[in-house]
């Protein structure tokens, strides 16, 4: 086939560097239609479609032109300090690209009229860069330019980065016609692409018809919604689904479903939690196996509480935990100096103490106190008077009305509170209420306590946060923790299930949205972890400054 294109020049330097823009062009359906034409025919076409194209640049004649069988390259050297050598290059060569298709359409129709169906669409791929003249040209600009009118599929024009805002400085049009993507080229890696494909209804939606697939647009949206595809607004197509029963491809569970698998997790839980019970009754923190360590009331009060909370556990076997909470309280561990009640250590060795195990501690005991038949009648007194005294512990940690706990006790800062502490005060005032205990001296005193921490928690709610939620401390510096977010999100649904009190509406509505990114989710403890500086009097007298750690780790 005769090479439409005008003759080049002399015959370059060898390895010579030079810039360059560079286009590609590609008949789609070349190869296919040469199987229904005669050669005759097939070379008529093919000469008279590349010549329509070329014409489009011959205001712009090219540096250097190559036929491709199919399509050509066209190729502009241009100086090296600018990126479109005589100005305005680039805004000519793509808006010649951009009347291709058309061109060619024409052409194709017009060629077509005595029968045979012929190639009607055209892609295009124009790049810039440095290139190497020698008896040819070679280099990533060209191998771009290639990837691009492949990219531009099944029709259109694809541009590289440089390309498009040297187009698009001097023709607006060009940003809202050209649409940009990240991909990923074959030998060329991922970069920055804008491409311009014209829709076309009657291509895409060919194997049905138009109006049919019309119809059919709202149902497939629905449809993959309800599989859980990422498309806009799905979470709320979902969520109205599902309060209908109507998902197709995610049956909705039933409350019995629900309550089988809950409880077989329950039961396997359980299970390893026990295998770290001592002889003592208490826990070591080692889940599932009896520590070598010393005794850890953090630890210990945490998993008695997961177990109290364990429905498949009975009575009986919850009364077998008893003991552990009765190794913590001997007042041989716990710590009381001049009458003031402080709690225990934070971990076995440790110089100080903290709110952590005092609060499990008394999680735990308003849990068991609360559980009908768990604690012998003859000896409930006994633990009455071991949980009044967890109480009065925890007046070291609440140093003023705000609704907000400590981590430290005699803080240097007092009203430096913890979401994360006040937290766990929250689920204890939750328990002892559940209980029917009073705190604090009375049952009206109790539900005010909770209540204020409730309020704390709805103030430091950190609505416009990348992830909504909740920081562990008030530090500024510290990031939203998505387990405490989880936590919180709990307790003040439990809250305003066992009181008067009523969650905000914003958090409410954020809920199930937190709930829905969970979806295939991996929670990494590593990165749900923050640090800050807290001054505070030890229980020994001593004035400490720690760089507290706190790695959130679920509640039971």
């Amino acid at each position: 086939m005769a090479d439409p294109s005008p003759p080049v020049g002399p015959h370059p330097a060898k390895n010579q560097a030079v810039r360059a823009l560079v286009l590609i062009y590609d008949i789609r359906g070349f190869t296919s239609a040469a199987k229904r034409l005669a050669s005759a025919n097939l070379g008529a076409f093919a000469s008279g479609a590349h010549k329509a194209i070329i014409d489009l640049f011959a205001a712009i004649p090219p540096t250097f032109v190559k036929n491709l069988g199919d399509g050509h390259l066209l190729l502009w050297e241009v100086e090296e300090e600018r990126d479109d050598g005589a100005p305005g290059l680039i805004e000519k060569v793509v808006a010649a690209a951009r009347q291709a298709q058309t061109t060619f359409a024409a052409f194709a129709t017009a060629h077509g009229e005595a029968g045979g169906a012929l190639p009607r669409h055209v892609g295009v791929g124009v790049a810039v860069g440095e290139v190497s003249k020698s008896d040819d040209y070679y280099g990533t600009a060209l191998n771009l330019a290639a990837r691009l009118q492949n990219l531009s599929r099944p029709e259109g024009v694809a541009v590289d980065a440089t390309v498009f805002e040297a187009a698009a400085a001097r023709d607006a049009s060009i940003r809202e016609q050209f649409r940009h993507a990240r991909v990923k080229l074959k030998g060329l890696g991922t970069t920055n692409v804008w491409v311009k494909r014209p829709f076309s209804w009657a291509r895409a939606l060919a194997p049905v018809g138009k109006f049919l697939a019309i119809a059919a647009l709202p149902a497939a949206y629905v449809a993959l919604s309800d599989a859980g595809l990422t498309v806009p607004g799905g979470p709320a197509v979902r969520r109205r689904l599902d309060a209908l029963g109507l998902s197709v491809f995610r049956p909705v569970r039933s409350r019995a479903e629900v309550a089988r698998v809950s409880g077989d997790s329950c039961r396997a839980l359980a299970a390893v939690l026990l295998r770290s019970q001592t002889p003592e009754g208490w826990f070591g923190p080692e889940i599932g196996a009896v520590a070598e360590t010393k005794f850890d009331e953090w630890s210990s009060a945490q998993d008695i509480y997961a177990l109290l909370r364990c429905p498949s556990l009975s009575v009986e076997r919850k009364r077998t935990l008893l003991p552990g909470l009765a190794y913590a309280l001997d007042p041989a561990r716990r710590i009381e100096v001049d009458g003031v009640a402080y709690g225990w250590p934070a971990h076995a060795g440790f110089s100080y103490t903290e709110a952590e195990p005092l609060l499990w501690t008394a999680i735990a005991l308003a849990r068991a106190l609360g559980i009908e038949g768990l604690v012998p009648s003859a000896d409930r007194p006994l633990w009455l008077e071991r949980f009044r005294w967890v109480e009065r512990a925890t007046k070291m940690y609440r140093p003023d009305e705000s609704g907000g706990w400590n981590i430290f006790p005699n803080q240097t800062e007092p009203d430096h509170h913890s979401p994360y502490s006040t937290a766990l005060a929250l689920l204890a005032l939750i328990e002892t209420r559940e209980a029917g205990l009073p705190f604090d001296g009375s049952v009206e005193r109790r539900d005010a306590l909770l209540a204020a921490a409730a309020n704390y928690l709805v103030m430091t709610y950190l609505p416009d946060a990348a992830t909504p939620g909740w920081r562990r401390t008030e530090d500024p510096h510290d990031v939203v923790s998505p387990g405490l977010t989880l936590q919180i999100y709990g307790l003040l649904l439990r809250a305003s299930g066992v009181t008067a009190w009523v969650v905000p509406a914003s958090i409410l509505r954020e809920i199930p949205r937190r709930l829905e990114a969970l979806v295939g989710e991996r929670i990494d403890v590593a990165a749900d972890a923050g640090e800050f500086v807290v001054e505070f009097t030890s229980h020994k007298g001593v004035k400490e400054t720690r760089n507290e750690a706190i790695n959130f780790l679920w509640h039971p």
